[in-house]
């Protein structure tokens, strides 16, 4: 680019006018596609109510929208309870778009020795998780947070900021136990100022509703959540949006044999728990540069095959993976880049509109996503046994 095009692009003006724009163009959207929904985020808001009014937060008669997170996050979400339904829907879409670019942002940056500039790797990486996103925006749901804090953590775990590292860790947690995943690399890695820091947030924020509750009040109402988790996750583990390991396995068994489907999703827990130190131990051994950041990214994709109810959008916690894939794209072996292309094309091109309504249904239903992540596993182990990330 020129010198008076980096000038004009540079104007305060410009860059207004560009991020009106953009605004503006996003409200379409939000209009046309997503304000018909986000029942996800409705959850989030009528708890946000609620817990300013000191009331239950766990209701059976909620049905299938129970409120599954801690008390705390139905603080966070009480100032937005302060506004109209209408209107805080809008300012929550706004708010994903932010955490949305600033996780592929941030997933941009944390490529070790980056070999593609950021529109193709985060052109690419969009087109290819495309369809998560627009589900994800669409339910208005609390993932792209997750994911904007988790990849907030990786930063600064790899710069080694214990404490900023840990409280990030700790807040996701307040919304869903995914980054858990993360606690026995911590130990392995001996960041122990990481987990203590982790621990203290944590502790930190299962009290705070304690201002709303008081003591005696927060504990009952910490009981109702484990409660609720406890009985609301069963119900769900076969339904066609489901699809970690364990769902997937589930549906591929002939009849319902649960029994089954978990013993071979402990299998693979067991293998990964085993193979994961091999794979640290060799970034080490071959002095990979950068070696963390394919390791937290491994981890990242390890979220909804683990999790028991692993939505099909929940995939989309891969981005860091994708982009790391997509940054080192020059160096990927032939076989290799040629299966990461078909693997790509799948994940971003099983659409409804593509395969058809019948098609959609039965790769949905049957969990067939869980296999395309499999794939982006390898791919990660291949780039780790080859030395390029």
């Amino acid at each position: 680019m020129s010198e008076e095009k980096k000038a004009f692009w540079r104007q305060p003006a410009v860059r207004i006018g560009v991020v009106l724009v953009l605004v503006a163009a996003f409200y379409v959207v939000y209009l046309g596609f997503v304000g018909r929904d986000m029942s996800d985020f409705g959850v989030c808001y009528r708890n946000g109510q609620r817990i300013l009014a000191g009331e239950t937060l766990y209701r059976i008669s909620d049905g299938h929208l129970q409120f599954k997170y801690a008390p705390a996050a139905a603080l966070f979400y009480s100032w937005l309870a302060l506004m109209p339904y209408s209107i805080a829907k809008v300012v929550w879409y706004y708010l994903e778009l932010i955490f949305l670019f600033g996780g592929f942002l941030i997933g941009w940056r944390m490529i070790p020795g980056r070999r593609k500039g950021l529109w193709f790797v985060a052109g690419l990486g969009f087109a290819v998780l495309a369809k998560l996103i627009g589900r994800e925006i669409e339910l208005g749901q609390v993932n792209l947070l997750i994911i904007f804090l988790l990849m907030l953590m990786m930063a600064a775990f790899l710069k080694r900021k214990d404490a900023p590292a840990g409280a990030l860790w700790a807040v996701s947690l307040l919304f869903k136990p995914y980054a858990l995943i993360f606690l026995p690399y911590f130990v392995l890695k001996k960041r122990w100022k990481t987990l203590i820091w982790g621990g203290g947030a944590l502790l930190a924020g299962l009290a705070l509703p304690i201002v709303e509750f008081g003591v005696r009040g927060n504990f009952a109402v910490l009981k109702e959540w484990a409660v609720t988790l406890s009985h609301s996750t069963p119900g769900l583990m076969a339904v066609g949006d489901n699809a970690s390991l364990y769902a997937f396995v589930w549906k591929l068994l002939p009849g319902d044999q649960p029994g089954a489907a978990k013993a071979i999703w402990l299998a693979f827990g067991l293998a990964a728990a085993a193979g994961f130190p091999w794979m640290m131990a060799d970034g080490r051994k071959k002095a990979v540069p950068g070696a963390e950041v394919l390791e937290l990214s491994f981890l990242m994709v390890l979220v909804p095959f683990f999790s028991p109810l692993g939505w099909y959008y929940n995939y989309f916690y891969a981005l860091p993976a994708v982009l790391l894939i997509l940054g080192k794209w020059p160096d990927i072996p032939g076989a290799w880049k040629w299966l990461l292309v078909l693997d790509f094309l799948i994940i971003g091109g099983t659409l409804r509109e593509v395969l058809g309504t019948a098609l959609f249904r039965f790769y949905t239903h049957h969990s067939l996503i869980a296999v395309n992540f499999l794939v982006l596993l390898g791919g990660l182990i291949a780039l780790r046994a080859r030395k390029i990330a």
